[in-house]
């Protein structure tokens, strides 16, 4: 495929929930603590469900339900999988030891095997199940021919970050990012041997912890980069990246040094707000509002410009948080984020 030739021979000329574990010796500021700030009590719901598997694409409850970025999911997994990544209708999901299964969203099994090794991410596309393994082994099955049929290992990576992006599908290529920072690019139209683009510099903790196709182009980020990887070649931008996410244009993002940045599609920053010491871990942005959430057990809700802001106690978080529709999760209780302001 031209596109993606083009776009690999680009890159090559010109030759991003492990990390967001929860370090409370940080220096927290007064107004950044959890026992400061407005009350969040009259919008906090206790759910009593206990996470089994944590990931960016979705966490998974022990009663099989799970929730993803869109909001609840529309089944109940088989007992011991866990929930990977959803496109076009189906649902894969996966065990601890390599057994992965996809799903439609009434819960109908459509195709189930056993992979060599547990899967490290993944996503069922129209066509089959394209996968990462631990051992930074990535493949494709075909679940009409019931066999794999592409497989291939890189050495090294071995660091598993479960922030580690899902692959993304196109209609022309498919994305997948492996454990030691690469992307593998592969051609849905023509048979040929995958491209692939180094994005992370550190083959061990250089793992690509978001991934999505926007304007013909792939936005990356590693723990320390932003990418953004197109045929006009690679613009980076460098931060301690905590979290982010794309809405309407604009790239909303958090840092581990307590920033909030905009910027756009260039990576150029279109404005800021810096929060000294604050150890920001998730992120959500709706209604003309930006939402960063502390790991001490603040919330921030600024307007869309970073310039007014107020600052809500909701509780430290002790395994995940997770941005879920309108909630936030964590750990067992959520918190209706439309109902907060920044005024």
């Amino acid at each position: 495929m031209k596109h993606i030739t083009t776009l690999v021979a680009v890159v090559s000329a010109t030759a991003i929930f492990s990390g967001c574990s929860m370090d409370s010796s940080k220096i927290v500021p007064d107004f950044l603590k959890s026992s400061a700030g407005h009350n969040t009590n009259s919008y906090t719901v206790k759910h009593g469900k206990r996470e089994f598997n944590v990931i960016r694409a979705g966490v998974t409850f022990n009663d099989g339900s799970y929730i993803t970025p869109e909001g609840e999911g529309s089944i109940i997994l088989p007992k011991g999988y866990y929930y990977v990544s959803s496109d076009g209708g189906r649902v894969l999901a996966a065990d601890r030891v390599g057994n992965i299964m996809v799903l439609k969203s009434n819960g109908e099994e459509l195709a189930s095997t056993k992979l060599e090794a547990p899967l490290v991410s993944g996503v069922a596309y129209s066509n089959g199940v394209a996968y990462l393994l631990q051992g930074n082994r990535f493949g494709l099955y075909n679940p009409f021919a019931k066999k794999v049929t592409y497989q291939k290992e890189f050495k090294g990576g071995s660091a598993v970050d479960n922030r580690l992006a899902n692959p993304v599908v196109t209609s022309n290529y498919l994305a997948l990012p492996t454990l030691d920072g690469k992307l593998i690019m592969i051609n849905m139209n023509t048979p040929a041997e995958p491209g692939v683009i180094p994005v992370g510099k550190n083959k061990n903790y250089g793992n690509i912890i978001y991934l999505k196709a926007i304007n013909g182009g792939l936005l990356a980020a590693t723990p320390s980069t932003l990418l953004y990887i197109s045929n006009g070649g690679k613009r980076e931008y460098s931060a301690k990246v905590a979290d982010l996410l794309y809405r309407d244009g604009v790239i909303y993002l958090l840092t581990r040094d307590g920033k909030v940045v905009k910027l756009n599609i260039n990576l150029e920053p279109i404005s800021s707000k810096q929060f000294k010491y604050a150890d920001f871990a998730t992120i959500a942005k709706f209604g003309g509002r930006v939402y960063a959430y502390a790991k001490s057990g603040s919330l921030v809700v600024l307007d869309d410009n970073l310039d007014k802001y107020k600052v809500y106690s909701i509780g430290s978080a002790h395994s995940y948080s997770f941005v879920s529709g309108k909630w936030l999760y964590i750990d067992d209780k959520k918190v209706d984020l439309s109902a907060l302001n920044y005024e």
